[in-house]
C-alpha cells in the first residue's frame, strides 16, 4: 500500500522452523524493495529471529537484546528402546532410499546419517551467506561471527549484525529519515499485526490478562465447542476482570481433555 510510507517490524523471537523463517525473510525482502523497512529487535531476536531482521534495510537493537545464533540445530530422536520397554511395535511401509529418513524407532544408517548432516550443513550455510549479503559482508568474516553464536545487542552492533542501538522510538526516527519526513513532524503508527485466535492463545492470553476466563471455561466446556466456536463466541465474553479461581478450573479442564 502506497499509503504507508515506512514499516518497522518488532521481533521478539528465538527462532524456529527453518522454511518459515526463510518464508518471513523473503516476504521482508520484497517488502523493503518498495519503501523503508526497519527491524526493531525487542528481548530476543536470535538464529530464526534474526534470519527475518537481515532482510530489513536497517536493524535498531536493545543493548542487552540476545540476537546473532546464525545457525541450524538439526536432530532425530531415535525412540527404538522406549518402543521395547513399553512393549510397542511400529511397522512401517515404505519406498524410496530415503523415505524412512526421520523413523524414530531406530538410529540412522551410515548413508542417511550421511546425507542428513549434508542437509544440516547446507542450512547452515545458506543462513551464513544470507546473512554475509545482507550484512554487505564477506562470507569469511561472517563465519567468525555466525558458527551459532549469541551475541548481546551492543556487541551485535560492534560485529556488524545490527545498525544501531535504541527501543521503538529510535526505530521510529530512522524509518522517518529513510522516508524523507522530517524529523519534527507528527506521524501515525498503523499496527497491522493479527491476533492469533488458536484455542490455546485465546485461553492463555486471557489467563495472563485475568480477565473472562470463567466465561471462556463456559464455551469450552460445551460440547460442541471448538477452536472456531471459541473465536465465534469472542464477542461476547465480558471483560469484568474478576479472577476467582479461574486458573484452577483451566488447569483442571486441561487435563481432563
Amino acid at each position: 500500500s502506497k499509503k504507508y510510507k515506512a514499516v518497522i517490524i518488532r521481533i521478539d523471537s528465538p527462532g524456529g522452523d527453518v522454511l518459515a523463517s526463510d518464508l518471513i525473510w523473503r516476504e521482508i525482502k520484497l517488502l523493503a524493495e518498495s519503501k523503508p523497512v526497519v527491524a526493531s529487535m525487542v528481548d530476543m531476536a536470535a538464529s530464526g529471529g534474526y534470519y527475518m531482521a537481515m532482510a530489513a534495510g536497517t536493524i535498531v537493537s536493545e543493548n542487552l537484546t540476545l540476537t546473532g545464533s546464525i545457525g541450524v540445530v538439526a536432530a532425530k530422536p531415535n525412540l527404538g528402546k522406549l518402543y521395547e520397554k513399553i512393549g510397542f511395535n511400529k511397522e512401517i511401509i515404505s519406498k524410496g532410499q530415503y523415505a524412512e529418513l526421520y523413523a524414530a524407532d531406530r538410529p540412522f544408517r551410515p548413508d542417511e546419517e550421511k546425507l542428513f548432516a549434508e542437509r544440516a550443513e547446507n542450512m547452515y550455510k545458506r543462513f551464513r551467506d544470507n546473512a554475509a549479503h545482507s550484512r554487505s559482508m564477506s562470507v569469511d568474516k561472517m563465519e567468525e561471527i555466525a558458527q551459532g553464536r549469541v551475541w548481546s545487542g551492543s556487541d551485535a552492533a560492534s560485529c556488524g549484525l545490527v545498525d544501531a542501538i535504541g527501543g521503538f522510538s529510535r526505530a521510529v526516527a530512522i524509518a522517518k529519515h529513510k522516508a524523507n519526513i522530517p524529523h519534527s513532524k507528527k506521524v501515525t503508527l498503523v499496527e497491522m499485526s493479527k491476533p492469533s485466535f488458536s484455542l490455546q492463545n485465546i485461553i492463555f492470553s486471557m489467563l495472563s490478562s485475568a480477565v473472562g476466563i470463567d466465561t471462556t471455561l463456559k464455551h469450552l466446556q460445551n460440547d460442541s465447542a471448538t477452536c472456531d466456536g471459541v473465536q465465534a463466541r469472542m464477542d461476547g465474553i465480558m471483560f469484568d476482570g474478576s479472577e476467582g479461581s479461574s486458573f484452577g478450573l483451566l488447569k483442571d479442564y486441561l487435563t481432563s481433555v
